[in-house]
């Protein structure tokens, strides 16, 4: 059920976005298994594509979570019957692994030919010699 309800949220999000054509493909491979069922059950979800695109795309609205629900209970009966299909499925899903984040500001330097480029995430504290770049160091003091 937890694999059906996750394949819910991405194909509803998909759908939502506009992107259902393009998993629409994957999806259909995924659903080869069920035969001629599989043309219904393509076609369920292609209704549920055209009732969020006439406006029941809000995440609060009640019409959306009845074809959630709906869906979810669809999917979870076409895993019920081809358990080995719960990988094939989770492999369609988008990778919902979160991306480390990133510590301190970005930098880009592009095209800096005959230039230097000092990154810092505090202060840049040269002491008493200061930061020369392409000059010649300063003589010691006697």
């Amino acid at each position: 059920m937890a694999v059906a309800t996750q394949g819910v949220t991405a194909l509803v999000t998909e759908m939502v976005r506009g992107g259902w054509d393009a998993v629409r493909g994957g999806f259909a491979r995924f659903l080869h298994r069920d035969g001629q069922a599989a043309d219904r059950q393509l076609a369920l979800f292609d209704e549920a594509a055209q009732t969020l695109a006439r406006g029941a795309d809000t995440p609060d609205s009640d019409e959306r979570r009845h074809l959630e629900n709906r869906l979810v209970l669809q999917l979870a009966a076409y895993l019920d019957r081809f358990p080995d299909m719960a990988d094939e499925l989770r492999a369609l899903l988008p990778d919902d692994t979160p991306t480390p984040e990133v510590q301190g500001p970005l930098l880009s330097a592009q095209h800096n030919t005959h230039s230097q480029v000092v990154q810092a995430l505090g202060n840049v504290d040269a002491g008493s010699g200061g930061i020369n770049y392409g000059v010649p160091p300063r003589p010691a003091e006697a």
